[in-house]
């Protein structure tokens, strides 16, 4: 896959992993044709998968191959050959790019890309594999959201599928997945600039959409603490990124009004509560179920998941 855009009809399977959990997804179907078939999640024990964007991720490829064939025993469709995949923003480093022209082909154009990236690149990206999503602008030209990961990295979760028998279809950051999920239900509502912030216990992940398409992503990771501190951090990194995106650019024109939330940290809640009093913005957090009636309540924090199946 050069591309994170992707259009599902046979089931597919949604993973996503992390240090701390796993959750699993079958859906048929893409878009707001998607029906789930099965939805799951585990925790993932101390020690089998590392969040690093430098050094390989998985230390224990057997009980990770385990963990997963556990949860696929049950309702799962034999015929499941596709998968998707979902990993934490830190094993990534993303840019937002503005191009007025694209090359038509899809080498040209990842070769552009790639040098706009290593142009600007506070980072390694040596032995790295790019993956990106072009959404052309309201005006003219495109908004591309691009990241990239080492590529020994992205290679041992791509063998764990094969081995167990799927196709990588696609792997990305679960906040792109999360977007994708949303996305289209969020545009029916009319909602037309917006952050969606994707936050677990050590990170945030902000992606603001406006005028069409990715305009700013910024990901923080922040070591755990009590719940209150990790409001109080939360609040203040939102505060600045969006400070920093409605000025970084004098002439345009911003329609960022919503505030949504979701992952699978405890200070959601307060978080949505605090950002409610101090600013003008409508801040909601965000459910599974407004996207795919059949998920239920207990879906929560399975938008990555459901992002990486082809839903949304």
């Amino acid at each position: 896959m050069r591309t994170m855009q992707r259009f599902f009809t046979a089931p597919c399977l949604g993973l996503e992993i992390t240090s701390k959990v796993l959750r699993l997804s079958v859906l048929a179907g893409s878009g707001r044709n998607a029906s789930l078939l099965a939805s799951k999640s585990a925790q993932m024990p101390a020690g089998v998968v590392n969040e690093s964007f430098a050094s390989r991720n998985i230390r224990d490829q057997e009980g990770l191959t385990s963990l997963i064939q556990t949860a696929l025993r049950e309702d799962v469709p034999r015929s499941l050959r596709r998968a998707g995949l979902s990993l934490p923003d830190g094993v990534f480093r993303v840019q937002t790019l503005e191009f007025d022209e694209l090359p038509p082909g899809a080498k040209d154009r990842e070769r552009l890309i790639r040098w706009r990236l290593e142009k600007g690149a506070a980072f390694d990206t040596s032995n790295t594999i790019l993956r990106y999503q072009v959404l052309p602008r309201q005006d003219k030209g495109f908004s591309v959201l691009a990241c990239v990961a080492k590529q020994e990295v992205i290679e041992q979760y791509e063998e764990l599928l094969t081995a167990l028998g799927f196709e990588p279809w696609l792997v990305g950051p679960s906040s792109f997945n999360a977007v994708n999920f949303y996305a289209s239900s969020i545009a029916q509502r009319g909602v037309r600039g917006y952050a969606l912030v994707w936050i677990t216990d050590t990170t945030s992940a902000t992606v603001v959409w406006d005028r069409g398409g990715p305009r700013f992503y910024r990901s923080k990771e922040f070591r755990a603490g009590a719940p209150e501190e990790a409001v109080t951090r939360l609040q203040r990194e939102l505060d600045d990124s969006l400070h920093f995106y409605m000025h970084m650019d004098r002439q345009q024109q911003t329609e960022v009004g919503h505030l949504f939330l979701d992952g699978d940290s405890a200070a959601l809640a307060p978080l949505a509560q605090a950002m409610t009093e101090a600013t003008n913005l409508t801040v909601e957090i965000l459910s599974p179920a407004v996207v795919l009636s059949s998920a239920g309540a207990d879906a929560a924090a399975m938008a990555a998941a459901f992002g990486a199946g082809g839903g949304g």
